[in-house]
């Protein structure tokens, strides 16, 4: 197999923007590029400049992906999350329905359509279903008849696949947020504890159930879903809108550890892995612990820890990441971002001694401080921002080598964009189209600057990135997708 045969991506949205998107008097599919409804108000005005960093089309749309290399991407269906819709109370009487609506619409891309249907009711998992069923009924060739994408249940059937055509593209199902089990909603946190955790095992095994059942789930997401604690995400603007407190560093309850060893269960069909990106430190921590004590366990039935889209926060240590409030202060003179969300080395070596996976994503606002990213951005010159851009990205790759120590940290390194996951996509790398550039530009930098070459284990650049954006990936699906 030849090296640059393709990529794969181990986190991208690709149906939850078609869906989000979509409307009846608007069709959208997942091949062409389609672009944002905009609320053109005063507010909704607004909204457009302070989201304009991040992309008003589909990132992810499969010409996009096939275009750029990528002809294996993980699939994150993601049902929103109502804090995002049901705004604070002072907030929603200050700006009003169709202030708020306008907001929403012109920041994520969700239709109106869409948006006056969340708020209507609100069943994540009822709309769970509704994106994997979308997803499934859409399967079949491109408009063009050139390509054709396929929902792989195992490694076999990717390979199989992927081998009929060189335009075929694989598609893996993966969830964000455990909420799209039924809660963290209105209605749920009125169940008894019996009754709740009734309805999320029954949920748990109707998705081991699904021909294409999930491959691995991010646990915790933006809001208090009732089992575990979540990282903060949104910065002080969103936060204004949104509230994050309720659940906000918390660990996990007695409910989410029986959610935890049901996904993970092997009883009750194939074992769903757990992406550990939006829990908070807590829960990572307990999370690490329990991985730990099964694989030490059960040697011949290791869980590997994902942290499936993310960047690094330059601390050393756990104890380090959370000395300080994860603020605008915080993330405003650091190297890096430096909130909890991001890995400390010491997470590192927990995701590396699990024989885990990491996803490189590809959002600049995780990468950087404040004040080195604004700086990266003024400059004027396309190809010294680039280059910037480039050197600000292998500074966080190469912080993950430093965790480690030895060669064996290039083996945990991933693409997991995060494309169309309403993210603040790097200037010359935003889309799937363009992955194979990042891929060759990243290797001429490496190979013009020699960065860290003392890191490189022998590496050459073109061994580094092949394993970053293909076999590091392709070795861990081979392992645990069957």
């Amino acid at each position: 197999m030849s090296k640059d045969q393709y990529s794969i991506d181990i986190h991208c949205h690709s149906t939850m923007r078609n869906w989000h998107n979509s409307s009846p008097v608007k069709k959208v599919n997942f091949w062409e590029e389609n672009l944002n409804e905009i609320i053109l108000s005063a507010v909704g005005k607004y909204a457009l400049n302070k989201s304009r960093g991040v992309a008003k089309y589909s990132q992810s749309n499969f010409n996009s992906c096939i275009d750029g290399g990528v002809r294996v991407i993980v699939d994150s269906l993601y049902p929103i999350e109502r804090g995002f819709i049901n705004h604070r109370y002072v907030t929603k009487k200050i700006l009003g329905k169709k202030n708020s609506k306008a907001l929403v619409v012109n920041s994520t891309g969700i239709s109106q359509h869409r948006f006056h249907k969340y708020l209507e009711k609100e069943d994540y998992f009822f709309e769970l279903q509704l994106q994997y069923d979308f997803l499934i009924n859409n399967q079949g060739k491109s408009p063009c008849g050139r390509s054709s994408f396929k929902v792989v249940k195992n490694y076999t059937e990717l390979q199989e696949w992927l081998g009929l055509d060189p335009r075929n593209l694989a598609v893996i199902v993966s969830i964000e947020g455990a909420h799209v089990l039924g809660c963290g909603t209105k209605d749920s946190i009125k169940l008894s504890s019996e009754l709740l955790e009734k309805k999320l095992i029954e949920n748990i095994d109707l998705i081991k159930k699904w021909s294409h059942p999930p491959f691995f789930m991010t646990f915790a997401h933006h809001f208090w879903n009732q089992l575990c604690g979540h990282a903060t995400t949104l910065p002080l603007t969103t936060q204004f809108l949104c509230s994050q407190k309720k659940g906000l560093n918390d660990g996990f309850n007695h409910l989410g550890k029986k959610v935890l060893n049901s996904l993970l269960s092997k009883k009750n069909g194939k074992r769903i892995l757990i992406d550990i990106r939006h829990m908070s430190i807590q829960s990572r921590i307990e999370y690490y612990l329990y991985v730990q004590e099964h694989n030490s366990l059960n040697p011949d039935d290791r869980i590997p820890i994902i942290s499936s889209h993310t960047a690094v926060n330059g601390f050393n240590t756990i104890a380090d990441s959370i000395k300080e409030k994860d603020n605008q202060k915080k993330v405003l003179n650091s190297q890096f971002f430096s909130w909890s969300i991001n890995l400390s080395k010491e997470e590192i070596k927990f995701i590396n001694e699990s024989n885990g996976l990491i996803g490189v994503m590809l959002d600049k606002g995780r990468f950087a401080g404040i004040r080195r990213l604004k700086k990266i951005e003024k400059i004027e010159n396309k190809t010294v921002r680039k280059e910037a851009y480039l050197h600000l990205i292998l500074d966080n790759i190469f912080f993950y080598i430093e965790a480690i120590g030895n060669k064996s940290a290039w083996d945990i390194l991933s693409l997991g964009s995060d494309f169309d996951g309403i993210i603040t996509h790097f200037d010359d790398y935003d889309k799937m189209s363009k992955v194979a550039e990042l891929k060759s530009d990243l290797i001429n930098y490496l190979s013009e600057t020699e960065l860290k070459k003392e890191l490189w284990f022998d590496y050459t650049p073109e061994d580094i990135m092949h394993k970053i954006f293909f076999s590091n990936a392709n070795t861990f699906l081979k392992k645990h997708f069957i």
